[in-house]
């Protein structure tokens, strides 16, 4: 064991935790670049790899990279408790599990919590999530240990209520229905924390788009005192909630695999964690859509039940033929508005993004029992008519720290726009998904919040020639540019 001090270096490395020590102290401390040092936090210790540097740290410092920095908010000059780290023996559950032997909670917990705190490195975790995620590799039992070693590895809630959630598995445009549907639940008093994630490769997720209207990125702690004031929140899942997700998000998309098993652990482990106990899940298929085919729904749907009950989670499936994106914009700021406009009943609100919204809030309201069968749907449109769930958003936004005033015609879009014309007159038929996301990220989404697509003409809807298809919106006149070419080489609206 030996001590150095944290020297803070303004650079970003991403994973896994790097330190820099001196070419001196590495020879003192018969350290090599590449060896693992146990990083002690109080109790906890986690692992850094090293660097050795002869001119960016002085000897007896220890150089500490701004993930490290903010992860566990060390200060220049903190007197650091170090030792050299050994092999984890979580590593021998990899070697089983690569071998097709089975593992017990205890070996994946040990796994999972390795994971966690970086005493297995990427290599050693894409083993693992390669083992762990091809099909048939895992039993259901072996799944349902994998989702609750995630689940607890991180911080976890519990309350002394009925606590609600919705979730979706995504892969269509729009289809921002969760801030309504936690509005229009948490306007009946009914505890729905909802955690949300960002995007990965859509226009939006719930996070990006509900971040234009107030802060999303909160601690535990900082969720819970939300929860307790409005019954709900709409947050960012991120880091800190299931922090070993996270990770295989991360790492499964540079391995290039997508594995349902690994989207129903990532979801059921952040459920887990936030203390769900009422579950409605979404579930659309189509050819552009993240579930090609009712075959592979099915398979997706039955895990979930699966692992409800293995947790005590109500659960309620509703899968369904999803056709194009739902709702009219695309892109953080122009969900965002899709979304005021539902909760405003403004004339020009996407009616399509409403009829789902309270399709699904009126069958969680039947799940949890505030509705008697077949009134679920009466109870929830009740609450878009009456206001109460425009109201509740208002405090969401509130506590939150955004602007309780916001309205539907107040948010700013992307100043630089352009506007898709129709080559011929029919009905369009068809709207590509993929090619729609394609064009908002290439305009800048969803890092830049203003830019997007906002869909004058959908699926159903009759269109002249040199009739407006959709607007583009963005920030940058370059990526105007470079959208305007784009459309030009693929297609996006099937009209016939």
């Amino acid at each position: 064991m030996f001590f150095l001090k944290a020297r803070l270096l303004d650079i970003k490395t991403g994973a896994p935790y790097i330190g820099l020590i001196s070419n001196i102290d590495a020879k003192r401390l018969d350290i090599r670049a590449g060896d693992e040092l146990f990083f002690y936090r109080g109790k906890t210790k986690f692992t850094i790899k090293v660097d050795i540097t002869s001119t960016l740290v002085q000897p007896g410092e220890l150089g500490l990279f701004q993930d490290i920095i903010e992860d566990f908010k060390v200060k220049p000059g903190e007197l650091l408790k170090l030792d050299l780290a050994s092999h984890p023996q979580s590593l021998e559950a990899v070697r089983e599990k690569l071998l097709g032997e089975k593992l017990s909670y205890k070996q994946i917990y040990a796994i999972v919590k390795d994971i966690v705190n970086g005493s297995l490195d990427d290599v050693e975790t894409a083993f693992f999530i390669a083992s762990a995620f091809t099909p048939n590799n895992f039993s259901r039992e072996e799944v349902f240990y994998l989702s609750k070693a995630v689940a607890e590895t991180g911080p976890t809630f519990k309350f002394k209520k009925k606590v609600a959630d919705k979730h979706s598995t995504g892969g269509l445009p729009g289809n921002r229905v969760t801030p309504i549907i936690v509005a229009i639940i948490a306007s009946y008093n009914i505890c729905i924390p909802k955690t949300s994630s960002r995007a990965v490769t859509s226009a939006a997720g719930t996070a990006d788009t509900f971040e234009v209207l107030a802060p999303v990125e909160f601690s535990p702690e900082e969720i819970k005192k939300l929860i307790k004031k409005n019954n709900a929140c709409l947050v960012w899942g991120g880091e800190k909630i299931a922090p070993a997700d996270d990770k295989f998000i991360r790492i499964a998309q540079r391995l290039g695999i997508e594995p349902y098993s690994k989207m129903v652990v990532s979801i059921m482990a952040k459920k887990v964690a936030m203390g769900i106990k009422y579950l409605i899940l979404d579930i659309p298929v189509g050819k552009t859509a993240k579930i090609s085919n009712y075959q592979r729904a099915q398979k997706i749907a039955n895990l979930f039940k699966y692992l409800a009950k293995r947790f005590n989670i109500k659960i309620k499936i509703v899968i369904h033929k999803a056709k194009g994106p739902v709702g009219r914009g695309i892109g953080p700021a122009l969900e965002a508005r899709d979304v005021l406009r539902v909760l405003e009943q403004t004339e020009n609100r996407p009616l399509d993004l409403e009829k789902k919204s309270v399709f699904l809030a009126g069958q969680l309201l039947e799940l949890i029992g505030k509705a008697k069968r077949g009134q679920g749907e009466k109870m929830a449109l009740d609450a878009l008519k009456s206001g109460k769930a425009l109201l509740k958003l208002k405090q969401i936004i509130k506590t939150q720290g955004g602007d309780p005033n916001i309205t539907s015609s107040k948010i700013t879009l992307g100043r630089y726009q352009w506007e898709m014309k129709s080559p011929k007159t029919g009905r369009v038929t068809a709207i590509h998904n993929k090619n729609l996301v394609e064009i908002c990220r290439i305009l800048g989404a969803p890092f830049r919040k203003r830019a997007g697509v906002y869909l004058n003409k959908t699926i159903g809807e009759k269109v002249k020639k040199n009739e407006t298809l959709a607007t583009l919106f963005t920030t940058n006149a370059r990526y105007l540019d470079l959208a305007k070419q784009a459309c030009k080489k693929i297609e996006i609206f099937k009209i016939k």
